[in-house]
This record gives structure tokens, sequence and C-alpha cells, in this order.
């Protein structure tokens, strides 16, 4: 079955950041449907337009009003809810209520508004809504949708009728608001409660949601392009094969009828085979034809699979035992299976899959036949596999040829109510004749997809395995005596045409032409092989003057590995001295650094001194000028005679 998250979201999805449109069919629908998530939008600061299609004139059930007045009062509450949403970008179309589908120009008015708003997401009613006019706008959107070629994505939302929505939005934090614009359109409420219609189906769409979402809305939310391409009914607003179980959890019974005496390893391979199916209703039937007990082992390996076990005290043969097992099944559809056979996985479901889907009787699939050369308790793998059992059904050829081995087959009990079981007469071919005896009264299906294993021990064909066990020419002559009341000529020519005869016809007309075939063949192989015998001694050749490259190349690679072995102690010796030059540089380094340091000090004083230098040279000069004026003025001359004066007295 699947699970619920595959039926309903059990996450919300928040669709804001969009430049959002809204359709509502008539004034209210928007709130009631959508008016939590335009709540949320408008919140987000989206740009949002609310276009009200039809003036919903006839919402007046009672007729207490005109209609002009009724019209104005319900465009007057939906500016006032919208307003309350916190949208302010409305729009009223003018079509009548209930006339929205068909109406003229409402097709090339909404392309129109499409192409000028470009919105990236459209909120429109669901097509399964009641009324007329909600299912009209989810129509025309689709129609408007294939005459555009812009890309976005369309909320359908949920008025009336509830959708298998595939996504949920939150809308626990404004439900005040939705419900404040629900309670503007006070004329709708007069009609009915759709304040608490809504608010119980928001409460319920938080069934699946985590704990604290208290209301949500749920959509059906698809690309625009996806419904282009398939129209609005192309998508599962109501799937109802998602609650259906699929052909493994569900279906009618199956009793697989097991034959089997004194083979206990094989019946643990054939019970393993059915214990492995993958259709779930199933009863296994083994009939024990007079051999060892095997119920204990039997049930055992079989678990919860129901089984029934039937002992024959004495061998009853084949037919006997298959007898047995379709009185004791309860199944509706029947499947032999011998115990040395096995059926792959998906034998029973596909079968039952198809007879369902078909309502037809009798369904057969294609088998492989496995050849062991080992005893049956141990065969080890297979030798030889062929896919010999793969031929639709005809019912002329089944006279001829039995090509439906018997685990190949599903069948309904209403098969029995036409034909007697097994001819108990028959120790071989029972399934053959009873095959033909079900076939005058029933056309069977063929499915061309193996199913199942028919396994042989200790042989490499099919009718050396059954003529080492039974008087297999007495068993033939015998299906065919009781055939023989159906042998007409046409029968023989469908056989000769399109049976084993006709097959090896055939075969036989072509073979001429495969054997000239193959003789040209042959001929351009022998040209082949010539031409690369002579090659092969060009080569040979070849081959020897590369090999003497090789040698001379080799004797290269051996001295200029010597060679390198010489440069590497060289490197080693040469990677010494840079180690050591590396420790020597960095003791110069650092006593350049210091060496550096006391010249930049030097510098630092010389320069100190050298303007020191200049301020006494300026102040000699300033001096020595300051001299040169005293000397020139006339008391100096005087001063230098009187001191003259004095030396000389």
């Amino acid at each position: 079955m699947k699970t619920e998250e595959s039926i309903i979201p059990f996450h919300t999805t928040c669709l804001t950041g969009r430049k959002t449109l809204v359709l509502a069919p008539h004034p209210d629908d928007e709130s009631i449907g959508c008016g939590g998530s335009i709540a949320l939008h408008a919140a987000a600061g989206d740009p949002v337009k609310i276009v009200f299609l039809t003036n919903g004139a006839l919402g007046d059930i009672s007729g207490r009003m005109e209609r002009e007045d009724y019209v104005g009062l319900r465009q007057k509450e939906a500016k006032e809810a919208c307003t309350g949403l916190g949208v302010i970008d409305i729009e009223f179309w003018p079509y009548e209520d209930r006339s929205l589908a068909g109406c003229r120009g409402g097709l090339r008015r909404l392309i129109d508004l499409l192409q000028m708003f470009v919105p990236e997401l459209v909120y429109v009613p669901s097509p399964l809504e009641f009324h007329p006019d909600h299912r009209a706008a989810s129509l025309l959107l689709c129609d408007a949708i294939r005459s555009c070629s812009m890309e976005f994505e369309v909320a359908f939302y949920e008025i009336g009728q509830p959708l298998s929505a595939n996504m949920l939005v939150d809308i626990s934090e404004v439900m005040h608001l939705k419900q404040r614009a629900i309670n503007a359109y006070k004329s709708q409420l007069q009609e009915r409660a759709y304040d608490r219609i809504s608010e119980a189906l928001n409460r319920f769409r938080s069934l699946t949601l985590p704990e604290g979402v208290t209301h949500a809305e749920g959509y059906s939310l698809w690309k625009s392009g996806d419904l282009k391409q398939t129209g609005p009914f192309g998508i599962p607003f109501q799937p109802i094969n998602r609650l259906t179980a699929e052909a493994n959890e569900s279906g009618p019974l199956v009793s697989v009828i097991v034959r089997t005496k004194d083979r206990p390893a094989l019946l643990a391979n054939a019970l393993k085979s059915i214990l492995q199916q993958t259709y779930a209703n199933l009863e296994i039937i083994i009939v024990n034809d007079g051999g060892e007990d095997i119920e204990s082992m039997a049930r055992s390996i079989a678990g919860s699979v129901p089984v029934t076990c039937i002992f024959h005290e004495h061998s009853l043969g084949r037919s006997a035992a298959a007898n047995s097992g379709i009185r004791a099944a309860k199944g509706l559809y029947l499947n032999f299976l011998d115990d040395d056979d096995v059926l792959y996985p998906d034998h029973i479901e596909t079968l039952v899959t198809h007879i369902l889907a078909r309502q037809s009787k009798v369904v057969f699939s294609s088998v492989l036949n496995a050849y062991f050369t080992g005893l049956p308790g141990s065969p080890g793998q297979p030798v030889k596999e062929e896919l010999i059992f793969n031929f639709d059904f005809d019912a002329d050829i089944l006279l001829f040829q039995n090509y439906i081995p018997i685990m190949s087959v599903l069948f309904s009990r209403d098969v029995l109510a036409k034909v007697d079981g097994f001819s108990e007469d028959m120790v071989l071919f029972e399934d053959w004749d009873f095959w033909i005896r079900v076939s005058r009264h029933f056309v069977f299906d063929h499915l061309d997809r193996v199913t199942a294993e028919y396994r042989f021990y200790g042989v490499n064909s099919t009718e050396v395995s059954h003529r080492q066990k039974y008087h297999y020419d007495d068993a033939l002559a015998s299906v065919f005596d009781r055939s023989r009341p159906l042998l007409n000529g046409k029968a023989w020519v469908r056989f000769l045409n399109e049976g084993s005869m006709g097959a090896f016809r055939s075969k036989m007309h072509g073979r001429g032409a495969d054997f000239a075939e193959i003789e040209e063949k042959l001929s351009d192989l022998q040209s082949r092989i010539h031409d690369l015998e002579e090659k092969n001694e060009f080569h040979k050749e070849e081959l020897e003057n590369k090999n003497s490259e090789v040698d001379e190349m080799i004797a290269k690679h051996e001295e200029l590995n010597a060679r390198n072995s010489q440069l590497d102690e060289a490197l080693s010796a040469c990677q010494s001295r840079i180690n050591e030059l590396e420790e020597k540089d960095e003791f110069h380094r650092e006593e350049l650094e210091k060496k550096h340091s006391e010249i930049t000090e030097m510098i630092s004083k010389y320069e100190e001194l050298l303007a020191r230098y200049s301020q006494m040279e300026n102040m000699q000069r300033q001096s020595q000028q300051a001299l040169d004026r005293i000397r020139g003025q006339f008391l100096y001359r005087v001063y230098r005679r009187i001191k003259h004066i004095g030396k000389s007295s």
C-alpha cells in the first residue's frame, strides 16, 4: 500500500515571493478558497491582483434587493474583504453570474490580462468544483494558457469540493485576517455559514502537519507548461489509484497445486520458488501421490503461506493427483507447478495482473528450458538453456503439439464448469489433453515474458527426458486418438504452415541460400587468412628489428642508470655544500645587519656634525662681518692711533 506521505503532504510550503494573480469567479471565492495565502503574499510585499470574473448577481437567493443594488453591495463587500487581506489592486469583470462558461470575449480578456500583468503564480478554483462558474474559471485559464508563451505556476484551490492536495500552506498566523475577510461578505453569510465551513476545511487541512499548525489551505500546484500539454483533466485532482493496492498487495486467491512423489529435495526448491512470489494472496496445495511423508518439511518451508497437504496412500498417477489438487483448491484462479520445476518471483503477479485487466479466463507465459547433467539432488549449474515454449495461442496447432507447459498457465475456476478435470487414464500428456479440451471453450492469452523454468536432469532435450520415463509414443498416440474428431483439414494446414512442421519446412527452404552464403563467407575468410599470413611474415621481420633496437635501448638505459647514480652522488655533495653555505650566509647576514646599523648610526652622527660645522661657519662669517664693520668706524681708527701712540712713548 502507498504510505500517507505519498498521498498527502506532511509539511507546509511557502508560496510567497512571486507576482500573484487571483481569479475569483464570484466575490467571496477568493477569501474562502485562498484568503490566507493572499494575506501571506500581501504581508511579504508581493504584487497581488484579484480579478472577480462575474458580478455575483444571482447570489441573492431571497430576492430582497434590486439587481443593481445587489451587485453594488457585493462589490463593496469585496473591496472591504480585499483591503482586510492587504490587497487594493482589484478588478471587476461584467460577466453574468452562472454564465461564465462560453462567455463572449472572456478568453481574449484573460489572455490580455496575463500578458499585461505577467504573473508568476495564478490562483484559480479546481475543475472539480460544484458551481459551474468555478469550473468555467478553471477551464478559461487552461484555454488561455494554450495561447500564451509565458511560464507560471497555477495553484488550483478548493471552495466547495476538496481535491487531492499536493501542497499545503500554513495560514495559522493569518487565519484571523481570512475570517475577517469572509465576515465582510455579510450578504453571503446570510445565505450560508461560509465562515464556519471554510474554518472547518482549513482546520482539517492541518491534520498531517506539525504541531503548532492549526489551519492550512490545500492546493494542487502545477506548471502552466504541463497544463498546456495535458489539459486540466490530465491532472490527477482526485487520483483514485492512489488508494488502491498494488498487484502484490491485493487480489483474488490463487491456488498453486504441486504434485510430488519421493522427491523432497526438488519439492523444497519448488516450494521456495512459491514462497518468493511477489503476489501475496496464495495458497499451496501439495498432493503427495503415494510417496514418503513430506508434510512437516513442506509446512516448515512454506512459513506463513497456507498449505493443504493431500496424501494418496497408493500412487494414483499424475492425472488423479492433479484432480485431487483441483478439488482441494479454494482459489479463484489455479496454477500447477510440478515438484521438479520452479516459478520466477514475478510469475503469479504478472499473470494475475494480466488476467484481471483483460477479464480473460486463461493466460500463459513463456517458459525457459534448463538442462542439468547432475542428479536431481545435486544438479549443479545448468549446462544448457533454451527458450522453446514461447508461442502465441493457436487452438488448431495445439491439436498437434503441446507448446504450453503446465506451470505457465493461470486459469479461472470458471474453466472447470465447462471442462472436466484431468483424464485419469492418461500417464503422460494429461495436461496437453486438458488444454485441448479447454481451448474448445476459451481463448488463451499469451504473455511474451519468461516467468518460469522447466527443468530436466541428466539429459539435454525435452523429448529424451520424457522417453526415458514414460511410454512416450503410446502416450502421444493416445492424445491424437482423443483429438481425432477435431483434426480437420483446416487444422492440418495450419499445423503444416505455422506449427513445428511449418517451421521445419521454412528452415529447409532457406537452407540452400544459407549454404551459399556460408561458402561465400568461407571464401572471404580464406582470402583474409592468406593476407594475414603475408602480413604476419612482414611483421615477424619487423619484430626482429624492433627486438634489436630494444636490446640497444636496454644497454643505453643501463648506462644511463649508472650515470644517474653518479649524478645522484654529485647532487648529494652539492646539497651538503648548499646547506653549509646557507648556514654561513645566515651568519654573514646577521653580521651585515649589525654593520649596517653601525654605519647608519655613524652617518647620522656625521650628518649631525656637518650641520654643526655649517652652523659654526655661519657664526664665524657673521662675526667677521661684524668685525669688519667695527673696523670701518671712525672711533676704531682713532683707537688704533691712540694705541699706537701709547706704544711709541
